[in-house]
């Protein structure tokens, strides 16, 4: 993330938690990523005085703020958490978030947790000579090829792999297929918007 300058830990407290916050990582218009922020304090639907502390508070690259609650779809679901959640979501100031989103296990797919997992996994060990050599392949692709393709011109293997997975979230290469990334995935390179 562009605002960490070293390594850093970041708390989740559920399985739940950790999917969503792996996908956050792979998203690149996310600057910064605070976790468990301060607790904001709303009236409850029984008229008492509540604190509710999000689990993600995320600063795009575009400077909004967005306070993420992540919830099982099932108890989301439930009218007296929606009607407490609409409370939390109107106490929530500007000064704190431009917006606030709820995210269940429903608000996205298996393979994009597991892709976006993988992801995070890939980064932990950085390996700029693999990247710089599959960047320079996906630049000659005039047409759609799988990652199996570029990892063979490469002859890097595992590495060939997973710096073809990282270009793909990087924005060098876009995956055709839908699922999770795998050598089979069809890909073509990224033209720059």
């Amino acid at each position: 993330m562009p605002a960490d300058r070293h390594p850093r830990r970041i708390v989740f407290e559920s399985k739940l938690e950790q999917r969503v916050l792996h996908l956050l990582l792979a998203r690149p218009d996310i600057h910064d990523i605070w976790d468990q922020p301060p607790a904001i304090s709303y009236e409850s639907t029984g008229g008492r005085q509540r604190q509710h502390v999000f689990d993600y508070l995320i600063t795009l690259t575009s400077g909004q703020r967005i306070a993420i609650a992540v919830k099982p779809a099932a108890l989301a679901a439930r009218p007296r958490f929606r009607s407490e959640f609409v409370l939390i979501r109107a106490a929530t100031s500007l000064a704190f978030a431009h917006r606030v989103d709820l995210v269940t296990d429903r608000s996205f797919t298996s393979s994009a947790a597991r892709n976006a997992a993988r992801l995070h996994e890939f980064r932990r060990s950085p390996d700029p000579e693999a990247d710089s050599g599959v960047q320079s392949i996906i630049n000659t692709l005039s047409g759609e090829t799988t990652i199996a393709e570029i990892v063979s011109l490469s002859g890097l293997k595992g590495r060939g792999f997973r710096a073809v997975f990282r270009a793909i979230y990087a924005g060098y290469a876009r995956a055709l297929d839908h699922g999770d990334i795998e050598p089979t995935t069809r890909v073509v390179r990224e033209v720059a918007q």
